[in-house]
């Protein structure tokens, strides 16, 4: 628990204990909690939840989910209000029994077993749920509220649970994502191998490529560090159906020289986690740009990868294609921390910083779904790329911003054993074709701190290869 004003978590030694306005409940792995009300209500809490009591007053109970589930059985008092809010939506209960999931992102998604339910999504629009119905909330809005299945339905879909859990951002174990993947077949591409990471920890990395719809691929990277998970996933949706075989759709991805692509990504999402605190990058209206031909000459490519040979081949100065995204947000623990707005925009200078409204889904930014500066507008951030050891390849992106806070990237290229490459293993090269040529040869790790993670950070490692191709190391 952190109680009302303080900046620490402490364990709970001894129960029952009061839950008063203003306290925090976290739940790791394999535990739970119960909350009962003086009326008779009573909240079930789920492993790796977060929870805060806003409010405990006599016309109204107001409970805040930040990530994880809970199960509510609430008793009908039409004098008294119950309410729990979400980073994507507050429901307002009437005499009910529900359960609310929020997964890593701020998507939330909301079941109803008997009564009624009100809900609201943080752009306004409501919907009164009936009993055996269910809607999940995005950043994107409301999906249209539906039926939920029966028993029988239940059982049968049971073995496809973890799975969908685990990718869609909401992990419990990385062994349930690897028994479903291989049970059911999704997995086009599958890597799994222990390294031991920079801290001299050993890690267990499993790799997997999946095609959770027709025009989407998604990659999902799993970390196990002893009891400790942490998890990076990228879902591109293309501008339509991918073929059979995935090479065609994804040689181009990172770029291509010579000519638009025939596939190229409409949107993208990009999810970092340590299974409490999360990044989430959303990219919309994405498309095709020749960065040679633009007026921005800072974004030419000199360099393009080129995965039927496994190696940078030259631009040569000629068309050099990338895709560009006219939307783009950052949220942190599923506030938004940073964006940017344009239209069929050619050159990244043409987008509009994010400031008053979401990027992505245009809602008026407050305290509740952004990190405000001191005027109310979002917090504006500078960045600085610094190598702090001259003798091996270590990388530290620094930004920091208006409101205080800061977001740092570490990153490292490691072999096998976790020893941090040297410079001249790279023989002299610092930039361009033959710098990059020569990370598929290491691991690439990637330690992120903010200030928003309390002292605790996300530290993945994966092989740079899958990050090159979707052009995520250029």
């Amino acid at each position: 628990m952190r109680p009302a004003g303080s900046e620490s978590w402490s364990t709970i030694d001894l129960t029952p204990r009061p839950f008063l306005p203003g306290d925090s409940l976290r739940t790791g792995a394999g535990a739970g909690a119960a909350l009962s009300f003086d009326d008779g209500s009573r909240v079930e809490v789920r492993a790796h939840s977060i929870l805060a009591l806003e409010d405990a007053a006599p016309e109204r109970s107001l409970l805040r989910l930040e990530l994880g589930q809970l199960r509510a059985g609430v008793r009908h008092d039409p004098a008294r209000r119950f309410q729990v809010r979400t980073p994507s939506v507050v429901t307002t209960v009437r005499g009910t029994e529900f359960s609310i999931s929020v997964l890593a992102g701020g998507n939330t998604h909301v079941e109803l077993f008997q009564g009624l339910l009100g809900v609201e999504d943080n752009r306004g629009h409501q919907v009164l749920l009936h009993p055996h119905e269910s809607l999940s909330v995005d950043r994107r809005g409301m999906s249209v509220p539906q039926r939920m299945p029966t028993g029988e339905q239940v059982r049968r879909e049971s073995r496809h649970a973890d799975l969908r859990r685990e990718l869609g951002f909401d992990q419990e174990r990385d062994e349930d994502v690897s028994a479903a993947a291989r049970e059911l077949k999704l997995a086009e591409y599958q890597q799994g191998k222990a390294l031991v990471d920079v801290d001299g920890r050993r890690v267990r990395v499993e790799s997997y490529v999946l095609r959770p719809r027709a025009d989407q691929f998604k990659l999902v990277v799993l970390n196990r560090r002893g009891d400790r998970n942490d998890y990076f996933y990228y879902l591109g949706t293309f501008n339509k159906p991918l073929p059979r075989e995935l090479g065609p759709a994804l040689r181009r991805l990172g770029g291509g020289i010579g000519s638009s692509p025939e596939y190229f990504l409409t949107e993208f999402e990009t999810g970092r986690s340590n299974r409490i605190d999360n990044i989430l990058e959303l990219g919309r209206g994405g498309h095709p740009v020749d960065l040679n031909a633009n007026v921005d000459l800072d974004d030419n490519l000199q360099s393009v990868f080129d995965p039927d040979r496994d190696r940078f081949v030259d631009a040569g100065g000629g068309a050099a294609f990338q895709t560009l995204f006219d939307d783009y947000g950052l949220y942190l623990n599923g506030k938004l921390k940073a964006g940017w707005t344009g239209t069929d925009v050619t050159a990244h200078a043409e987008t509009v910083p994010a400031s008053a409204a979401d990027p992505i889904t245009g809602a008026v930014l407050n305290a509740g779904n952004a990190y405000l500066d001191g005027s109310g507008l979002l917090a504006t951030g500078s960045e600085s790329i610094t190598f702090p050891d001259a003798e091996r390849m270590r990388q530290r992106v620094y930004q920091s911003y208006t409101d205080g806070a800061f977001l740092a990237w570490d990153n490292h290229m490691t072999d096998g054993e976790g020893a941090v490459a040297r410079r001249s293993d790279f023989s002299g090269e610092t930039a361009g074709t033959g710098f990059r040529q020569r990370l598929l040869g290491f691991n690439y790790e990637q330690s992120i701190t903010a200030t928003e993670f309390g002292g605790r950070k996300i530290d993945l490692t994966l092989s740079p290869r899958p990050l090159i191709q979707l052009g995520l190391i250029q």
